[in-house]
């Protein structure tokens, strides 16, 4: 899991850098998730699943981008958002974190015309991770004792772009987010959770 980290972070890290000359884009998103935490145990000794629970993994938050091209172009972009879980489920605390990248395949380009009207729709894929903080120690899968848990999300997803001007848009999507969060251990116990959500989401677009 630490290794999948490193991977994401280093993916980051060369997109920002390879874009780094692109025209670019600042975006804001309010978005809205509505999904499942599922977690399961199982003794480290044996391997055998013992208990599986599920948990709301709905919440509300905010998620700021900036993309390394034109807001009507295909184009990369890193991603920060901030949500709180609306259930404190497992971790017992709402509020977590993601960082992340993202590719956007835009389609219409030239669709700010009075004939093909102001709209452009979009297709979208990212990888990332995110943080949440919890109210307990434990032993990550690595054996560090903690009172964080990461997690390695996949997002799939497109929208519609409504372009006021040629450089500002209204954006609304929705997105398919699978979470794999790092283990959890208690004495032989081993504890996985997953998420596995929609995300819906409005924002705008400024490209400069």
């Amino acid at each position: 899991m630490i290794r999948m980290y490193r991977i994401s972070m280093a993916s980051i890290l060369l997109f920002s850098a390879q874009q780094a000359n692109a025209e670019l884009t600042l975006g804001l998103d309010f978005l809205q998730d509505s999904g499942d935490r599922d977690i399961s145990a199982s003794y480290s000794s044996s391997g055998n699943e013992f208990d599986t629970s599920g948990y709301i993994a709905d919440s509300t938050g905010y998620r700021l981008r900036l993309g390394f091209g034109s807001v009507k172009d295909n184009r990369t972009e890193l991603y920060f958002s901030q949500y709180d879980v609306d259930d404190d489920g497992q971790f017992g605390d709402k509020q977590e974190w993601e960082l992340g990248v993202n590719y956007i395949a835009t389609f219409f380009k030239n669709s700010v015309n009075p004939s093909l009207k102001p709209v452009t729709p979009f297709l979208k894929a990212g990888l990332g991770f995110g943080q949440a903080d919890t109210n307990m120690e434990f032993i990550t899968s690595s054996g560090e004792t903690t009172d964080n848990i990461y997690n390695v999300h996949l997002n799939l997803g497109g929208g519609v772009s409504y372009f006021f001007t040629d450089n500002i848009a209204v954006t609304g999507g929705i997105e398919y987010v699978y979470r794999d969060w790092e283990d959890i251990k208690y004495g032989f116990v081993t504890i996985d959770t997953t998420d596995s959500l929609f995300r819906f989401g409005v924002g705008i677009d400024v490209s400069f």
